[in-house]
């Protein structure tokens, strides 16, 4: 017995080629070419990765600790700044971002000051009836600055080498609550630039400076320096 089979060849290339059968495909190729870039670009033995251990290896020579989450961040971002630059890949930027979110643990988006300077005087070592110093400028344009010491004169007091300017911690931040300046332990954080050692309140100062957290300013000047009980 004959048996004929006749194929429209044509009409089967052209169904197998239509777009909702061609479109997963490209879409795979195009996820793995991805992968395969950001795996290259960041991986094990690539530039990115042992620039990122050298950068670690000085910020944390003890280890990562709780207290070095901000820090870790902020070394990271400069690195991952220096990796993406010239590439013009926002998918890539994207997909790093991403990335760095899952190993870094949730802070909390917005800070009161009042909390803030209950941490302050946490980080300070006082106790309730202690006094330290805090000062709040607002300035006019919305934001202002705040300026922390854990003695009551900074530098020994005011004028020459003393008052605001000697605080060791200094803080500018925009009508947003955004910081955009810090000075941590008398040293200017920059890009650049990171502690070599971080405390707890540190490390929420410099969560506030990488953009992660900012302030609410909830109290006004004189009740900043109630609340550190510090008084002209």
């Amino acid at each position: 017995m004959d048996v004929t089979i006749q194929l429209d060849l044509p009409a089967i290339i052209a169904q197998a080629c239509s777009a909702e059968h061609i479109q997963p495909l490209v879409d795979k190729a195009i996820s793995d070419a991805l992968k395969s870039a950001i795996s290259e670009a960041t991986g094990y033995r690539s530039a990115f990765s042992e620039a990122l251990k050298k950068q670690l290896a000085e910020a944390l020579p003890h280890g990562l600790l709780v207290d070095d989450v901000a820090k870790f961040q902020h070394v990271l971002n400069h690195e991952l700044q220096n990796a993406v630059h010239g590439a013009n890949s926002a998918t890539v930027s994207a997909a790093l971002a991403k990335a760095v979110e899952q190993v870094m643990p949730n802070v909390p988006a917005v800070i009161k000051m009042s909390d803030l300077l209950e941490a302050a005087r946490d980080g300070f070592h006082k106790s309730e009836g202690e006094a330290f110093y805090a000062v709040l400028e607002e300035s006019e344009y919305g934001g202002g600055y705040l300026y922390l010491h854990s003695d009551t004169q900074p530098g020994g007091g005011y004028g020459v080498g003393g008052g605001k300017y000697a605080a060791h911690y200094q803080l500018a931040f925009n009508e947003d609550g955004a910081v955009y300046a810090l000075k941590l332990r008398d040293k200017h954080v920059t890009p650049a630039s990171r502690p070599d050692v971080i405390s707890r309140f540190d490390a929420t100062l410099m969560a506030m400076y990488v953009g992660r957290t900012r302030i609410d300013v909830d109290i006004d000047a004189g009740d900043v320096r109630s609340a550190a009980g510090h008084y002209d």
